[in-house]
C-alpha cells in the first residue's frame, strides 16, 4: 500500500491529486538500491531533487496547504502551534467544523487518538492521529465495515507538517 493510500484511504480522487502535485513539485525519484533498498518500504519524507537555496523563505516552498517537504511552511501547522499536536487538531476541529460534535477516544496503552465527528446522531467521519510506527488497522477496518469515512494523520512523521489548510481540506473532502 502506498503512502498516499494510507493517507487518503478510499478517497482515490484526493490520492490521485496528491500524487500529481507531489510529482509536479519533486519529479520522479529513483528507488533506492543496494544498502538503502531495505528502507524502500519504510515511509519517509519526500526529498526534492535539489536542495532549495539557504536564503529561500518557507513561503516559497509551496502553495497553501502544501504539507510536506524539508522546509517548514510559513503557515499554521502542528509544529509551530503553541500547544500539543492534539490541541492543534482539536482547535481545527472546533473552529473549522462547528456543526459537528467531536468525541475523542484514547485507546488504552496506545499512542493514538480517535476522533469521531457526528451530526444529528449520525457518525459522519472518524479521524485517527497516530505515530508513524503504528500498524493499527482496527479503527480503519471498523469504519470500512460501517461505511463511515476514515482519515488518519501521523503526528510524528518528519517532513509532514499537517498544515491547517491541509487538515481542513482533507476533512472537508471526507465529510462531503
Amino acid at each position: 500500500m502506498s503512502l498516499f493510500s494510507k493517507l487518503f484511504g478510499n478517497d482515490k480522487e484526493a490520492e490521485k491529486a496528491a500524487k500529481e502535485l507531489f510529482e509536479g513539485i519533486f519529479g520522479n525519484q529513483e528507488k533506492p538500491s543496494g544498502a538503502n533498498a531495505k528502507e524502500e518500504n519504510q515511509p519517509s519524507a519526500p526529498q526534492p531533487q535539489e536542495q532549495p537555496p539557504q536564503d529561500s523563505s518557507p513561503a516559497e516552498s509551496g502553495p497553501s496547504g502544501f504539507s510536506w517537504g524539508p522546509v517548514m511552511p510559513n503557515e499554521p501547522n502542528q509544529y509551530n502551534y503553541n500547544g500539543s499536536f492534539c490541541s492543534y487538531f482539536e482547535e481545527i476541529f472546533r473552529e473549522e467544523f462547528p456543526l459537528y460534535s467531536v468525541d475523542k477516544q484514547t485507546p488504552q496503552g496506545l499512542e493514538r487518538f480517535v476522533y469521531t465527528f457526528s451530526q444529528g446522531g449520525r457518525k459522519a467521519l472518524v479521524v485517527e492521529l497516530l505515530g508513524r510506527s503504528s500498524s493499527a488497522k482496527a479503527v480503519r477496518a471498523k469504519c470500512e465495515r460501517e461505511n463511515v469515512p476514515y482519515l488518519r494523520f501521523y503526528y510524528d512523521f518528519e517532513g509532514w507538517w499537517n498544515t491547517r489548510e491541509y487538515v481542513k481540506t482533507r476533512i472537508s473532502n471526507a465529510l462531503r
